[in-house]
């Protein structure tokens, strides 16, 4: 399972209900983020995440709301005795932005923070999944992510059945080598096995449309997609370089996206008298699997 939690979903400025934006993924042993915006080590105490286990973060830009609590952060991993390595990726500029802010007051270190740049569609392999980046349309040089599992290997027990193999040791070694031998048979692994393709989470950060962002969120389970204004201010949102909610929702239907979450929402819509609302609604009527995330929600990816 992967779970993703929802940490901070505004835009530009927390709000009583929203923090700054950031994305907890879970998946199997690893622990990433995705931004890092201001009061995200609070959410993760909320959310009672060991933040200490974070291995990796994933900055999609140098604005002030998607990184300023990496500051906090890391001196806190310092302060609770962490000693493994931090891998730190992002966008053109991010190794000399880094060093800035680690540099910042009186302050130890004991960790090593290692750091990667990422272009357009560069891939970082993870062993059971890959993070690819994509150039995204903004203000400044910013970056999306995708988090691809690999293909998924599944034993046919229907066709283990044909040589007479029901469980045991030999599925494990026929897993571990790709091959078994018995009664004089050589059965490798594709024999009796399925493929299955694995999940896709696809996460723009900021950015107006383009064209290519509808290849880069083709058949993703869960798309989350800057979605900071209603279709009122589409034109506002094409100049400072986001997307609003009818777009998110035609991409999500054009390229059959599963899930579709709007996230980085202006702090104009206010949960309190439900005008958050309108961007759900609007996303809704174009495409029906459309949600509008609100901190410290969970979504199990199965």
């Amino acid at each position: 399972m992967i779970k993703l939690i929802f940490l901070g979903t505004s835009s530009g400025i927390p709000t009583k209900k929203r923090n700054l934006p950031s994305i907890f993924v879970m998946y199997k042993k690893d622990r990433m983020l995705f931004d890092c915006g201001e009061g995200t080590q609070r959410q993760l105490m909320i959310k009672k995440l060991k933040f200490v286990k974070i291995s990796k973060i994933f900055i999609t830009h140098w604005h002030a709301d998607h990184f300023s609590g990496l500051i906090g952060l890391i001196q806190s991993m310092e302060l609770e005795g962490r000693k493994e390595p931090l891998y730190i990726f992002g966008p053109v500029h991010t190794k000399k932005f880094t060093e800035q802010f680690i540099s910042v007051g009186y302050f130890a270190r004991r960790f090593d923070i290692l750091v990667k740049e990422m272009k357009n569609e560069d891939v970082v392999d993870f062993g059971n999944y890959i993070i690819q980046s994509f150039e995204v349309k903004h203000r400044i040089p910013a970056i999306g992510y995708i988090f691809q599992e690999k293909k998924r290997i599944n034993i046919d027990t229907k066709k283990l059945a044909k040589y007479n193999i029901n469980k045991g040791p030999l599925i494990g070694k026929l897993k571990r080598n790709g091959f078994i031998e018995k009664d004089n048979t050589l059965i490798k692994l594709e024999d009796v096995s399925i493929a299955k393709n694995g999940r896709k989470i696809v996460y723009t950060g900021d950015t107006k449309y383009f064209p290519e962002l509808e290849k880069y969120a083709e058949k993703a389970d869960i798309f989350i997609c800057d979605a900071t204004f209603d279709d009122e201010y589409s034109k506002k949102a094409y100049i400072y370089g986001h997307c609003c909610a009818s777009i998110a929702a035609k991409i999500a239907k054009a390229v059959n996206v599963k899930k579709l979450y709007l996230t980085h929402i202006s702090r104009r819509y206010s949960e309190e008298n439900k005008t958050d609302k309108i961007i759900q609604n609007q996303a809704r009527q174009i495409f029906k699997k459309s949600y509008l995330a609100r901190d410290l929600l969970e979504v199990n990816v199965r």
